[in-house]
């Protein structure tokens, strides 16, 4: 039985060394990961935060597999003010909205705001067989930041939404209408949270490039 996302890749044809971006890598808990399930690959970890930036170049900083990048993805070159939570998990550059009834149980503040960076993912990566991204509401931009890289991406997995959980965050259906334009067809749903009426919220949407 698949229990996460990362079940569902290894069941699917990639190179045998796949280049993997991670968009929105945090403290590097899904780069474990995936380097625990295919060794061969190589790793983009991007975070815009700095402070978890540092400390993921300090964690893999002997393996030359994992290339580290602080800025944050989005669909033009800019500078954007990151909302930082107290659970920086869900820090985003978008204002947060639903997120806290996604956690009615506890208490979600902003502790700052930095001004950080935003790259095109097409700018930071010349090629990726697969595209994951964690970005809190902010996929869409960073999805339209990585045409240049689309055509050659085997797999995204994109956290998304059912409802809105930040301000202006775009939903499942918008997504899935985006990559549908690059031949990409929704596979499954991963990791989904409910809400305290039960109801999906969020999860992680795996989108397989569909054969020619």
């Amino acid at each position: 039985m698949r229990e996460s996302w990362i079940d569902r890749l290894l069941e699917l044809a990639l190179p045998e060394a796949p280049v993997i971006v991670d968009g929105g890598a945090n403290k590097g808990n899904v780069v474990e990961r995936l380097l625990t399930a295919l060794p061969r690959a190589r790793v983009l970890a991007v975070e815009p935060q700095p402070r978890l930036a540092r400390k993921l170049a300090k964690r893999f900083a002997g393996d030359a597999r994992v290339t580290v990048r602080a800025v944050a993805l989005g669909d033009a070159a800019q500078t954007r003010t990151l909302s930082v939570m107290n659970r920086p998990t869900l820090s985003s550059l978008l204002p947060p909205t639903g997120i806290r009834d996604k956690y009615a149980d506890q208490t979600l503040t902003v502790t700052e705001t930095v001004d950080v960076p935003v790259a095109r993912l097409d700018a930071v990566a010349a090629a990726a067989d697969v595209i994951k991204l964690d970005l809190q509401g902010y996929e869409l931009p960073a999805l339209r930041g990585a045409t240049g890289l689309l055509p050659g991406v085997s797999v995204v997995v994109a956290e998304t939404a059912l409802v809105p959980l930040y301000a202006g965050q775009a939903l499942l259906p918008e997504l899935e209408a985006f990559l549908t334009e690059y031949g990409f067809a929704c596979d499954g749903l991963y990791d989904f949270a409910r809400d305290a009426d039960g109801r999906i919220v969020s999860g992680d949407a795996v989108f397989v490039k569909r054969k020619a």
